[in-house]
């Protein structure tokens, strides 16, 4: 004989976006297969953990309304004086009764329309009176006895009463006046109270977070930061173009309903970034490459400690812009004769030069040597260009600060190979002249961080950048990221 397939309902899904508080304004189902809470992650090419600064959830019972048909608990009788109800499950309370047909045995009046001070529907739990409808009535300073219940129609509603119960028509006006009567009714049908019953919480690595065994006849809250921020750490490492969920389930033993609201705020996809990245800034703007791989989309910042060490030195407004084409064009070419560019007094007038650069492109491996008023600076080798590139900048340091008293006179020659001085239309220089760095800056990311002495220290600073950081400042100095942390949107 074969038997019919057993039908399983799939877990239910909700997507939780997070920094947002998920309310199910309606009472959503919680099954025995679980309802599932994922918070949705993206992939970070290079991450290294994750953050969550909480993830509260809450569950609140739905505690109103008729209840849940749980089918029938007890067959249509004629006669009896008793009726036994056996709830499937004991933990479930019972709302209510549905008891069609009941009326006076053998008579077979209606017992709707009877019922009053001296005739009730009493329930009894371990064969005690718990609650009769309607109450046996007050006796003069004692209020009503055994309230708590209602009919209406054909439906007994009861106060959530749990375990089994015993449902009789009885006269009397006092307990000890209580008679139980012979009546007769169709199939009784129970009405379980909606609440979720023998609730579970289970974390995104599978392990039980919280358990309840009974009825959740209350709002609860539970901390998932812990357990978020524990599976989040590990899974966003080497996930390659792929992300995740995080899955939170709920789970009851018996099928029931609540509003549940999961609260996720601060989740933070983290890349770690090793070691010291430092570049040296020549008054030009630059950047500080973040080494690969790519992360593969832009971060929300970067927290880094910023450290920049002045060189006592700052680039000269007078300085000549550098092309951004790969032009090699224009200029003159040197070679083992000198050529000289002058400047007059008044252009570096008050100033004392201490470096300067020259521009253009070495044709092959090329060695310079820079003559400034009469002082030779050490010679410069460089590799040849290749291909169509932008110019080089070539630095000479002139030793002691040179005061810029009068003209001057610079003059380049190339000791091997040869250099296309570039020129629109002087050949072009840059001019370093001394320099303090109180009352100066550097931009870093979009940050710009005041300078206060020969070295600054800043911790902790926000940046804006994805495979980069810019830096940007007329002042000659290295700019250098430590502790850098890349934070991603989950």
């Amino acid at each position: 004989m074969s038997s019919s397939p057993v039908l399983v309902a799939p877990p239910t899904y909700v997507t939780v976006v997070a920094d947002v508080a998920l309310l199910v304004e309606a009472p959503q189902e919680v099954p025995p297969t679980g309802l599932v809470l994922t918070t949705p992650w993206r992939p970070v090419a290079g991450a290294t953990g994750a953050r969550v600064g909480s993830a509260l959830l809450t569950v609140s019972p739905e505690l109103s309304g008729t209840g849940r048909d749980a089918g029938v608990v007890a067959p249509g009788k004629d006669p009896t004086r008793a009726i036994h109800v056996h709830p499937s499950d004991a933990r479930v309370p019972t709302r209510a009764l549905t008891i069609p047909g009941l009326r006076s045995a053998p008579e077979g009046e209606p017992v709707r329309g009877a019922l009053g001070d001296d005739l009730h529907v009493v329930v009894r739990q371990g064969g005690q009176p718990v609650v009769a409808v309607p109450p046996l009535p007050a006796v003069g300073y004692a209020p009503a006895q055994l309230p708590g219940g209602s009919m209406s129609g054909d439906v007994l509603v009861l106060p959530d009463l749990v375990g089994d119960l015993t449902v009789s028509v009885a006269t009397g006006r006092s307990l000890d006046q209580l008679r139980d009567v012979d009546v007769r009714h169709d199939d009784v049908r129970l009405r379980a109270a909606p609440m979720p019953v023998g609730l579970h919480v289970v974390g995104p690595d599978g392990d039980e977070q919280l358990a309840l065994s009974g009825p959740v006849r209350s709002t609860l809250t539970h901390d998932l930061a812990p357990a978020l921020q524990r599976h989040l750490a590990a899974a966003v490492v080497g996930t390659g173009t792929s992300g995740g969920t995080a899955p939170v389930t709920l789970r009851s033993d018996v099928v029931g309903s609540a509003r549940v609201m999961l609260d996720v705020r601060d989740v933070v996809v983290e890349r770690a970034v090793p070691g010291r990245l430092t570049v040296e800034s020549e008054g030009v703007p630059t950047s500080i490459a973040l080494p690969g791989p790519h992360p593969g989309r832009a971060p929300v910042r970067t927290r880094a400690d910023v450290t920049v060490t002045h060189h006592g030195a700052a680039l000269h407004p007078a300085s000549d812009a550098v092309p951004s084409t790969d032009a090699d064009v224009g200029g003159v070419v040197v070679r083992d004769a000198p050529v000289v560019r002058r400047l007059a007094a008044a252009t570096l007038a008050g100033t004392s030069l201490v470096r300067v650069a020259v521009v253009g492109w070495a044709h092959g491996e090329t060695e310079l040597s820079l003559t400034v008023a009469g002082r030779a600076c050490p010679t410069t080798a460089l590799p040849g260009a290749s291909g169509r590139t932008a110019p080089a900048v070539v630095w000479f340091d002139v030793g002691d600060p040179l005061p810029a008293d009068g003209p001057l006179e610079l003059a380049l020659r190339a000791t091997r190979g040869a250099f296309r001085w570039y020129a629109a239309p002087d050949p072009a220089v840059r001019l370093a002249v001394a320099a303090t760095p109180a009352g100066t800056h550097v931009t870093v990311g979009g940050v710009r961080i005041a300078l206060t002495g020969a070295t600054t220290h800043v911790a902790a600073v926000s940046l804006a950048g994805t495979d980069s950081w810019t830096v940007t400042t007329d002042q000659l100095c290295s700019v250098a990221l430590s502790s850098a942390v890349l934070e991603f949107a989950p």
